[in-house]
Formats: C-alpha cells, structure tokens, sequence
C-alpha cells in the first residue's frame, strides 16, 4: 500500500510540475509571441508592412491565433520597424491582403526536430487585391523583395537577394521569348526546413484582380476549400513535391468600375498539383488542375460569339436562328474538363466540350488565352441543337422556294448547308486569335454566298428555274 501511495504521491507532484512548468512556459512565450514579434518575423523576410490587431498564442497546443491582419507595400514605419501601437495608418493601397482571422497550429516535436509540420492553416475571410499590366507583372511582386531596410538599418542580405530576384526575372523574360515561361515570385529554397500540411482551410474569402490593359475587372468570390496533403522538402523536390487542392467559387469578369457585367460562372477545381519546378525549384511554371463549371453559369456578353454570328449572315437569311449565339449563354450542365496555368496563360489540356443555350461549343485541345494581354488563340466549333437545325433546314427551303422555285430551292439548300453539316446537324467549325476583346474570327470552312449558290443550284437544274415560275 505504502509503494502504491508513493507512486501516485510522485505521479501526482510530477504532473503539478509539468502542469506549472507548461504554465509559465505557456505565460513566457505568449508574452514573446506577440504582435510586434509577428509583424518583426514577417517585415524582415518581405518587402512588406504587415498590421496585426490580435495574437493568441498557445504554447501547450502549438497554436497560435491572428486576427485582422493587414499586409501591403512597404512604408516608412515598416522601414524602421516601429512598434505596431505607435504606428500610423497604412495608407490605401489597391495592392493588399486582409485576413480577418488566421489559425495555425504546428507540431512542436518535430519543429525542434528541424521539421515545420503544419496540422491546420485556417484562413476566413480573406480579401486579396492586385492588378495585372499587359506584359504578365503583377503589382504583388515588389511586395517578394527583399527588404532594403530592416530596423532602420541597411539589411546585409539586400544586394544578394535583389540580385537573385532580378536575375530571375530576366530569366523568366529570356525563357517567355522561347515559349518556357517561368514564375520566379516564390522558390522552395525559400522554406526554412522540410514542410507538411495536413489541411489549408479557406473559409468565405475573395481575390479582386484589375487588368491594367482594358480596365476590366476578375473577382473571385465566395472562395471555399483549401489545399491537403502538402510536402515539400527543398533539398528534395523530386519525392517531397506535391499537394491535393480542392476549391470552390464563383468568378465574375466585368468592365472598368464593376460596368457591365461579361460573365458569372460557379466554379469547383480539383486534383493533386505539384507546386514547384523540380528542376529550377521555382513555382510551378504549368500547374494542370481539373475545372468544373456548373450549370446555369452564365456569359452575358462574348465578343468571339458576336463576332462569329456576324459571320453567319447567309446562314441566318437561309433560316439559322443566330439569337443562340448573340443572347445570353448560358451553361446547360455541370462541364469538367483539365485546364493549364502558365504565366497567366490558360491553355485547354484537354478538349473542353460545353451544352450552352441547348447547343455544344467544343473548345479544342492547345486553345489559348492570355489573361494578362488578352491575346487569344481559340480553335473551337459550335454544333447547333437537333431542333434548331432541323428548323434551318426547313426554313431554307421554304425561304429559297420563294426566290428561285421548289424545283432549285432543295439543291441551292444543299450547297448552302452541307460544309456546315455533320452528323445532321448544323455544325460550324472556327477559328478567333488577337485581342479577346475584338477578335479575329472566321469559319474553319468554306461558306458558300447566297448568289453564288443559287448560280451553281440552277447549273445543276437549268430545266427547274422554269417549273419554279410556273409553280408560283
């Protein structure tokens, strides 16, 4: 009984020990890990100016808790590394990130282990902001840079880290002009010790992107999901390189000051992604996700769709009902399909087959959109529905009867719809490149002039031009 009652004797002022001793520990770090420390931690690695409102840390769980956080170009206050109390107001910035709360909880043990194993990144509520110019830069990169001062004193890193920067970026320019671009914003010689991460939790966040060259503007709302599954090892990409993104949102695309509205879809991506270059290191020149717009997504205006029915002026006088094309487009069924991300350069991996207003728009493999410039290289094809091309058909021959007689309308009706039929159905095949916003669109396929067709229907029936005059 005796050796019974001093085991829990021991057990229990064991436990009072480490209880006390967690305490104080807890009590000494909280008081380290505080606003300022975080603001110092993150201004002496980023040319940026962080504020935070809030710090919680949890030494016991290995969680530490961020609220209202502020992150923006750099300023004098950041420079000097003035206390956040006796900071003024950042200035406005159409350049920013807003987090209104940040969880992080790491594993202690293999942190002291030189291992940064993250359990759970919660970000909610997140409002991101940048502008993209017409030659891919984005105002976010100064914002990667060194900075130059750190506590009001020369940082001895600078020269070598901007060095390093500019040199990537020629590179990156160099490697543009033969079709390799390369993004050199982040390398993953950048994390300080092999990194996992369990789960990235993105709750009710938003990404606004103005595009310098036309003024319209990309917003990307009601972000959910996150990232599982991440491990990078800088010192070994080639087996510690991957991570499982799963996303949702909805994006909306419209003019200068949110006028007019051009397209609102409901997307989901999905799929496991490789975040860096292995061989450069750098991020991931080509990640390749699978997309999934759903249905009743909605274009409201598509230049390549009016441009394209322009074309079609003697197809809507033979009966081709054109209002499909130039109306509002909307997404019949949930479509997926494999999408590639190259320097603001979205590229079809796959063919993208798309049901709008009834009809299919086929969008070819390789097809092309740089987001940046808006330049664009589409091949495509838009295959009207049963209905409608039953009625073209019909309505041509009754239009064509009126002008040169039954007896020549059905073979006039021939030449004019045979190039842009298959499979019974109306099917025009095209091309768009140039400025997406005036491009450059003609049919794949040669289509035959409404005069012209009716020359060629009478050489083909001299006889039945009479028995048409006679029939009417």
């Amino acid at each position: 009984m005796n050796l019974r009652r001093k085991i829990i004797k021991w057990a229990i002022v064991i436990l009072i020990i480490v209880v006390s001793g967690g305490a104080i520990l807890n009590s000494i770090l909280s008081k380290r890990i505080n606003r300022d420390f975080i603001v110092e931690l993150l201004e002496s690695e980023k040319n940026i100016r962080v504020d935070v409102m809030e710090v919680t840390p949890s030494v016991i769980s290995g969680r530490i808790n961020l609220e209202e956080v502020l992150i923006g170009p750099r300023d004098a206050d950041s420079d000097n590394g003035v206390l956040v109390s006796e900071r003024i107001k950042p200035s406005p910035s159409k350049t920013s990130l807003a987090i209104k709360k940040l969880s992080l909880k790491i594993n202690l043990l293999d942190y002291v282990f030189g291992k940064l194993s993250i359990r759970s990144l919660i970000v909610e509520d997140l409002n991101l902001s940048y502008s993209i110019n017409e030659d891919g830069d984005h105002s976010l990169d100064p914002l990667m840079d060194p900075p130059k001062y750190i506590k009001g004193k020369t940082n001895p890193e600078y020269e070598r880290k901007k060095k390093l920067r500019e040199l990537a970026k020629l590179r990156r320019k160099q490697k543009s002009d033969q079709g390799e671009n390369l993004e050199n914003s982040f390398n993953a010689s950048e994390f300080p010790m092999p990194t996992t991460l369990n789960e990235l939790i993105i709750k009710g966040s938003r990404v606004e992107i103005e595009l310098e060259k036309n003024g319209n503007n990309v917003y990307f709302t009601e972000i959910e999901g996150g990232v599982t599954e991440l491990d990078v090892d800088p010192n070994n990409l080639k087996d510690h390189n991957s991570a499982f993104l799963k996303l949702s949102s909805n994006l909306k695309v419209t003019g200068p000051d949110s006028k007019p509205e051009y397209a609102n879809f409901d997307l989901k991506a999905s799929g496991s992604i490789q975040p860096f270059d292995y061989p450069t290191g750098f991020l991931n020149p080509d990640l390749v996700t699978d997309l999934t717009v759903l249905k009743g997504s909605r274009i409201l205006s598509l230049p390549i769709a009016t441009k394209l029915a322009s074309t079609l002026d003697q197809l809507e006088k033979a009966g081709l009902d054109m209002s499909v094309i130039d109306d509002v487009l909307v997404v019949g069924n949930d479509a997926t399909f494999s999408l590639g991300l190259r320097n603001y350069v979205i590229r079809a991996v796959n063919p993208l087959p798309v049901i709008i207003n009834g009809n299919e728009l086929l969008i070819d493999q390789g097809s092309w959109l740089n987001t940046a410039n808006d330049e664009h290289l589409i091949n495509a094809s838009f295959t009207f529905s049963e209905e409608i091309s039953n009625s073209t058909y019909q309505k041509s021959n009754e239009y064509l009867s009126e002008i040169v007689g039954k007896g020549v309308a059905s073979a006039v009706s021939e030449l004019l719809l045979t190039p842009v039929t298959k499979n019974g159905k109306i099917h025009i095949p095209f091309v768009s490149s140039g400025d997406f916003n005036r491009p450059k669109v003609r049919p794949s396929v040669v289509l035959k002039d409404m005069a012209d067709a009716v020359k060629e229907g009478l050489k083909k029936d001299p006889l039945s031009i009479l028995k048409g005059i006679l029939d009417r």
